[in-house]
């Protein structure tokens, strides 16, 4: 199990939310924000670049998949020579 590096990764949060509560009260510059950790079990949607458990991945990758074939055939047909037709008034 990995219970020790996620509990190295909590006490670091604790840390650093310490340590801003403390930038906040005397007034100075806020530290940069503590780097994300990642889950090495995790797999990584090549499209969006979000990370998933192996079942989650493979439904979500499908639909990423989809979403961006949709999205980058929609750039293509947009703005093309068939104009709108003027609205007709009476």
């Amino acid at each position: 199990s990995n219970w020790r590096r996620k509990h190295e990764e909590f006490i670091a949060t604790i840390r650093a939310a310490k340590g801003l509560n403390q930038v906040m009260k005397d007034g100075g510059p806020l530290p940069p924000p503590p780097p994300p950790s990642y889950d090495p079990d995790y797999i990584q949607c090549p499209y969006c670049q979000r990370r998933f458990s192996e079942n989650a991945a493979d439904r979500h990758i499908k639909f990423c998949k989809e979403q961006a074939s949709r999205i980058s055939n929609k750039g293509k047909f947009s703005g093309s020579d068939k104009a709108k037709p003027p609205a007709k008034t009476q």
